[in-house]
């Protein structure tokens, strides 16, 4: 784990639980992936757009991190380097530290940055993920709008709502639930954006609602790259259990088919054709194997 600035056991990181993070929930996050490639290599997928996304979301919630996008870049790499895994997750955090009673802290309160790499078994590996899920939609659970957070910030404390839905999901047998936002259109699952594959078009909602997911760009590009056709288009409901596929997206998944939607069976089962191509496309890239998308590893 890389502490401001510093290489640390896990173990020997701390933080007061009176701290403002911990009592006010001021921190934010991103989540990145660590693949192993050919010939013994290891790679980040990614990382400089992580990097970019965990600074804005910083700066959307008024955190100094005092770190520049390409010094942690090479933090990043050093600490995985240093890691000795092929298999791991990413996360970057920064959050207020010291004990800070207010709301709002003090001005001039420097944010802790953290960059630690979670080791996967490879039980939980992209490759062996499940993918076939039972989905729910449930109709009286929203994701927070814009009003309340900013979408595109990776916000510790927005995660509350959706976890609370997803656990009755799965006390009601469901493995993952898709939210729709306020105005009743799909918006994402509570880490996962949300695709729906109909007449052979991969279709996802716009930004504006939803999180600029680094992994929902890499398949809209992934798609387009290879002539299939990719919109962001809003939609509802029906749109999705209607759909002849449907998938999730993120960096630890990375694609996840969708078998049905509130019982109703998908027409093309999960994983579809269409949603089998995309990620195996995208694992491919992850291990550095599609020259088209060379730009987006950096080794380790």
């Amino acid at each position: 784990m890389w502490v401001d600035g510093h290489i640390l056991r896990a173990e020997e990181a701390r933080i007061s639980v009176l701290s403002h993070a911990v009592q006010r929930g001021a921190a934010v996050f991103d989540v990145g992936a660590l693949r192993p490639g050919r010939n013994g290599t290891r790679l980040l997928f990614r990382p400089r757009e992580h990097i970019a996304r965990f600074l804005r979301s910083a700066s959307l919630v008024g955190l100094d991190v005092g770190w520049s996008a390409d010094a942690l870049l090479e933090a990043t790499v050093q600490v995985a380097r240093d890691s000795g895994v092929s298999t791991a997750l990413v996360r970057w955090s920064a959050f207020v530290s010291t004990v800070e009673p207010d709301l709002v802290a003090r001005p001039g309160t420097r944010a802790s940055v953290t960059i630690a790499i979670l080791p996967q078994d490879e039980s939980v590996a992209p490759e062996r993920a499940r993918s076939a899920l039972r989905v729910t939609i449930p109709r009286d659970v929203r994701k927070a709008g814009p009003e309340v957070f900013p979408p595109q910030a990776k916000v510790g404390a927005s995660y509350l709502g959706p976890m609370l839905a997803k656990r009755e999901a799965q006390a009601r047998g469901y493995d993952e639930v898709v939210l729709l936002d306020g105005e009743g259109h799909v918006a994402e699952a509570p880490t996962a954006n949300v695709f729906a594959v109909t007449n052979g078009e991969i279709l996802t909602p716009p930004l504006g609602r939803v999180l600029a997911g680094i992994t929902r760009d890499s398949v809209l590009a992934l798609a387009r790259a290879e002539g299939l056709v990719a919109r962001e288009v809003p939609l509802s409901r029906e749109d999705l259990a209607g759909a002849d596929e449907a998938f999730l997206a993120a960096t630890s998944l990375p694609v996840q088919g969708i078998a049905s939607i509130d019982e109703h069976l998908l027409k093309a089962g999960a994983p579809g054709p269409v949603t089998q191509r995309i990620r195996d496309s995208l694992l491919a890239c992850e291990r550095g194997e599609d020259a088209r998308f060379a730009s987006w590893v950096v080794a380790v």
